[in-house]
């Protein structure tokens, strides 16, 4: 259940931040941004689950940056018909501010998915005092 919260949630960031910078700024259709926000996450998602526990918050965000930005252009170029932007400007654009949000999302699952609980607590006893 908490990995479903965790892919919910990664959803719900591209999406916004991909309404806002394609949507709101340069006039991307909801559904293209739809289409562009679910590739995205099951991409960078299965990334943050094999990638990041492996390497580091900086490299998993360099490769959540580098995925973000190869998707929205490549991605866009098949999907947005005729833009009158420039559609690797709007992919650097996204790219920066989804890894922003991605450095943020990896220490959420850190803290969610991969807490490790304590199961018994040892109490530690002073050893006995030799006379």
């Amino acid at each position: 259940m908490r990995y479903i919260e965790a892919l919910l949630m990664k959803f719900a960031m591209v999406f916004a931040v991909l309404f806002v910078i394609l949507g709101l700024t340069y006039g991307v259709g909801v559904f293209d941004i739809f289409l562009l926000s679910l590739v995205i996450t099951l991409v960078g998602f299965i990334g943050d689950l094999v990638l990041y526990p492996r390497t580091s918050n900086k490299v998993a965000t360099g490769g959540d940056l580098v995925l973000s930005f190869l998707i929205v252009w490549l991605l866009g170029l098949a999907l947005i018909e005729n833009p009158d932007f420039s559609l690797v400007t709007a992919a650097i654009f996204s790219a920066i501010v989804l890894a922003v949000g991605e450095w943020f999302f990896h220490i959420y699952l850190t803290k969610r998915l991969w807490e490790q609980k304590e199961t018994s607590k040892t109490i530690k006893r002073d050893a006995p005092r030799q006379s």
